[in-house]
């Protein structure tokens, strides 16, 4: 790691990177770090997490300060922020954002990430097509997409062909690879080091209990998804997740039908969609088609479904619309190298991890909010604005729901435990 002994720091100082969301916190996300710090003999974990909303385009079901504290209980040292624009995109751009940041830090040598298969050597042989992009691969993919499949389908069914027919990989491997939503993230995360000639190694940890959306709870390591379903029916999560977030969990918390009315006044009062992240004309036609008919959010996007349009796919433009994500900023950011700082939100009063990314990091690193706002510009300050924003919404939804106020970002404390 650069600069390790002119920090101070000693140079055995192993740092891994985990990209999270952490919706909420449960035993399987104290595992992954654990089980991250042991097999690279990491002493300190940087977490890269989203903030008041999530890659399923929705709003985080927990506050993200909340997040924060059960993770530097369980083992994470430092957690930054990852920007709402990237927080709410395609599993493409929420992981070369996320690898991005991460690598601007100069100083984490792995990143580590939960997936499907623990298979590391099987998962850059579908890297290798999708960044090199075979002739007989691109004509499969674009055959898929004339026939109206989403891009998510037509690049799995395209890859599977093109494996197949070339003797890469067995049905039985590719089914399991390609429809995995943890495997899929491992897959961009690769890909994303890859394009940035980073120096970051990749490490895939084998997910362990039940699956990324399954609702079942009887094990100790249940999905975010089945824990958010047994807090919103009043269950019992104390077997779910780290004894230590007990009294971080209530519920105050906000799901994607609590964003209704705002999205219905902003379907009503627009017309042309394709001005917001990921919407192209068609899709913007379809809203304008049926957006008289709306009810909730959840309804809507059930409405909107079709072969080319995926749940979580529509949930995300949908979000995009609610907190103004427009084409023409992130196209912006992307193209001027994605991140422009790195926002603390919280640290471990433990850890030398603060000091050696204020001596690496080639990116600024925001600790205290309304002085480095005060003096932002150009595209920092737009990125920045348009995470205030969606902050703002967040907080003015969650207080009308819950009753109880959340500071503004100006406001919010970096955490340290």
């Amino acid at each position: 790691t650069n600069n390790q002994k002119d920090s101070g720091v000693s140079d055995t100082m192993n740092v891994t990177g985990i990209i999270a969301e952490y919706n909420p916190f449960h035993n399987g996300h104290k595992y992954l770090i654990e089980k991250a710090k042991k097999i690279t003999g990491a002493k300190n974990a940087i977490i890269v997490c989203s903030g008041n909303y999530v890659q399923r385009g929705m709003p985080a079901f927990y506050d993200k300060s909340l997040r924060t504290k059960a993770a530097l209980r369980n083992g994470a040292d430092v957690v930054l922020e990852l920007p709402c624009c990237y927080a709410t995109a395609s599993a493409e751009t929420f992981a070369a954002s996320a690898v991005k940041l991460l690598d601007c830090l100069n100083c984490v040598d792995y990143l580590c990430f939960g997936c499907e298969t623990d298979n590391i050597k099987v998962l850059p042989k579908i890297v290798s097509i999708l960044l090199n992009e075979p002739d007989d691969f691109k004509n499969m993919l674009s055959l898929y997409l004339k026939n109206g499949y989403s891009f998510p389908k037509s690049r799995a069914k395209a890859l599977t062909d093109y494996c197949l027919e070339n003797n890469i990989l067995q049905f039985d491997e590719l089914d399991n690879l390609l429809n995995k939503p943890n495997n899929i993230l491992a897959i961009e995360y690769l890909k994303a080091i890859k394009r940035l000639n980073s120096s970051i190694k990749p490490v895939a940890i084998k997910r362990v209990g039940a699956g990324y959306n399954s609702k079942k709870t009887n094990t100790t390591f249940a999905s975010a998804t089945g824990i958010r379903n047994e807090i919103a029916s009043g269950n019992s999560i104390e077997s779910l997740i780290p004894s230590n977030c007990n009294n971080l969990y209530g519920n105050n918390y906000l799901e994607l039908n609590d964003f209704s009315q705002i999205l219905a006044y902003k379907l009503l009062t627009e017309e042309d969609f394709t001005v917001y992240y990921d919407i192209n004309e068609d899709l913007s036609n379809r809203i304008n088609n049926l957006k008289y008919n709306f009810c909730n959010v959840e309804e809507f996007i059930k409405d909107l479904q079709s072969k080319n349009y995926t749940y979580a796919g529509l949930s995300r433009v949908l979000m995009h619309i609610a907190l103004n994500i427009k084409q023409e900023d992130v196209n912006s950011f992307i193209s001027n190298g994605y991140v422009f700082y790195a926002r603390v939100l919280g640290f471990n009063r433990d850890t030398s991890l603060m000091r050696l990314l204020k001596m690496n990091a080639s990116i600024d690193l925001i600790g205290k909010f309304s002085s480095y706002y005060n003096y932002s510009s150009g595209l920092t300050k737009k990125m920045l604005n348009l995470s205030l924003q969606a902050d703002d919404l967040y907080r003015l939804v969650y207080m009308n729901k819950c009753q109880k106020k959340i500071p503004r970002e100006f406001q919010r404390k970096v955490i340290v435990l």
